[in-house]
Formats: C-alpha cells, sequence, structure tokens
C-alpha cells in the first residue's frame, strides 16, 4: 500500500452544512483539507469544524457561488499529487482512500478513481450507471449495473472523487456555467470524449449519507429545484427559444398555481422553482 497521508487534499464545500460533516471529517484527519464556505452555515457546526488542525486553507465566500466554481476556487491552492473532492454526507475511512490511490498509480492515465458505495453494514449496494445520452446505446455488457471488481466507467457522482492533479489540472475541472447538479456528467463527458479513464475501485468503500449535507429550508429547497432542471438544459444545450421550453413554462405555471389553490406549498414552490 501507498503512504498516500501526503499526497492527498480533501476539498469540501458547505452550504447550510448539517452535523454530518463532523462525522466525515472524523476519517480525514491525516490528510490536508480546503474548505470552502458558501454561508447559510450554523456558527456551531462551523465553529467545530474549524477545531480541524489539519484544515490549511477557509474560504468564506460573499455569497453562494454555487458547487462546482467552489471546488475550481479550492482546486487552485492544492499542491499535493492528487484531490479528494468529498461531500459533506460522505463517510471513507483511511484504508479504503489509500486503495484510491492505489488504483491511480496501478491504471496508466486514469483521470478519476472513485470508491463503490456500501451501506452501514459496509454492504455493497453500488450499480455502474451511465452518461444519459449513452442509456439507449447499452454501452455497459452488465446491463442490470452490477460489478464485482474494479471497472472503467463512464459516469460517477460527484459525491466522492479522487483526481489525478496531474491529469485535470490540464484540461479542468467543472463547468463553470454550472451553479449546482450536473458538474459530475460534463466532466465525466469531457473525460470520455478525451479517452481519459475513470475507474470504480472495487476494494474502495465509502458510506454516502445521500442528501443528508444540507440542512432544507424554503430557500435551500428553491434553489435546489431551480438548478436541478436549468443545469440539465445547460448539459443538453437546449436553445431558449426551443418550443418544448416554452411548453414546459406553461406546465409549471400551471402546477405551480395549481398545488397553491390547494394549500400544497412544497409541490406549489417546486414547480415556481422550476418555472
Amino acid at each position: 500500500m501507498i503512504d498516500y497521508k501526503e499526497k492527498i487534499t480533501a476539498i469540501i464545500v458547505l452550504y447550510n452544512v448539517t452535523e454530518i460533516i463532523l462525522e466525515c471529517l472524523k476519517n480525514l484527519q491525516n490528510i490536508r483539507i480546503i474548505i470552502a464556505d458558501n454561508g447559510d452555515n450554523d456558527p456551531e457546526i462551523i465553529k467545530k469544524i474549524q477545531e480541524n488542525k489539519n484544515i490549511i486553507k477557509y474560504f468564506k465566500f460573499k455569497k453562494n457561488i454555487g458547487f462546482g466554481r467552489a471546488c475550481n476556487f479550492c482546486f487552485k491552492y492544492v499542491k499535493t499529487d492528487y484531490t479528494l473532492l468529498i461531500e459533506p454526507d460522505v463517510l471513507i475511512e483511511e484504508n479504503d482512500l489509500s486503495h484510491l490511490v492505489n488504483g491511480i498509480n496501478k491504471y496508466p492515465n486514469v483521470g478519476i478513481t472513485v470508491p463503490t458505495f456500501v451501506d452501514i453494514n459496509k454492504n455493497y449496494i453500488d450499480k455502474l450507471e451511465n452518461l444519459p445520452e449513452l442509456n439507449s446505446l447499452n454501452t455497459y455488457h452488465n446491463y442490470d449495473g452490477t460489478f464485482d471488481g474494479d471497472v472503467c466507467v463512464n459516469f460517477c457522482w460527484a459525491a466522492i472523487l479522487l483526481l489525478n492533479n496531474n491529469i485535470i489540472k490540464n484540461i479542468g475541472l467543472f463547468e463553470k456555467k454550472l451553479f449546482i447538479f450536473w458538474e459530475d456528467f460534463y466532466l465525466c463527458r469531457r473525460l470520455k470524449k478525451i479517452n481519459i479513464p475513470i475507474i470504480k475501485i472495487f476494494k474502495s468503500k465509502a458510506i454516502h449519507y445521500e442528501s443528508t449535507s444540507t440542512k432544507r429550508t424554503i430557500k435551500s429547497n428553491f434553489i435546489i429545484n431551480k438548478h436541478h432542471l436549468l443545469s440539465s438544459y445547460i448539459y443538453f444545450n437546449v436553445d431558449k427559444k426551443n418550443f418544448f421550453l416554452k411548453k414546459k413554462l406553461m406546465i409549471f405555471l400551471f402546477r405551480s398555481i395549481s398545488y397553491l389553490l390547494v394549500l400544497n406549498f412544497k409541490n406549489s414552490l417546486k414547480n415556481l422553482a422550476r418555472l
């Protein structure tokens, strides 16, 4: 096993973060960490975060600049061979980080290695997923998405990525047009076009408590629903004058008003954000 501790810098982006971040940080005590603070955070949680001595830089932005832009900003300050992009709701142990580093050294020209996702009992729950434009092509031979060893993938979630900095610095990290969501699709598509491998390392395990990193408020729900849709339109390069968008606009308007009339404020807000 390669001693990874001096080779990795982790980047963690915070926005209205929950205490799950404290569990995440427990496993990262032996590597450098850069924090990007996008705001709306509980001061008590931030105080506990800042007690971690291995945080080498803490950037507090005046406004929320989004996940991708925050990662891009912090990436410029990384001096190590590898960068671990990890969301606050992902837990990975030291041995599993070592497996990710070994994967980069084992496979030639690999741009990213990622762990497999497991549940709290360390049972594998991961499935191979595809870039959306490749789904109809059945690109993977194993169509049910299961696997039992290291595998080259077309797509991996940005929840946790180990970047080979020599490669990623040359091609760039996330698409700056995206505020949140679909950054991982954009990056994976770019790597595939130039034949840079992304390897899912079977022995490396991580737990992802999905959608628990951010406290859900009216504001955060609005931002999430808005950009989840907007980013998909950017990814597929949808023309703003497309009739499809005009049709969707009317649908979201109708749904927003209809849900409001029956006092279903949650769905009304969701459709208003999409509108």
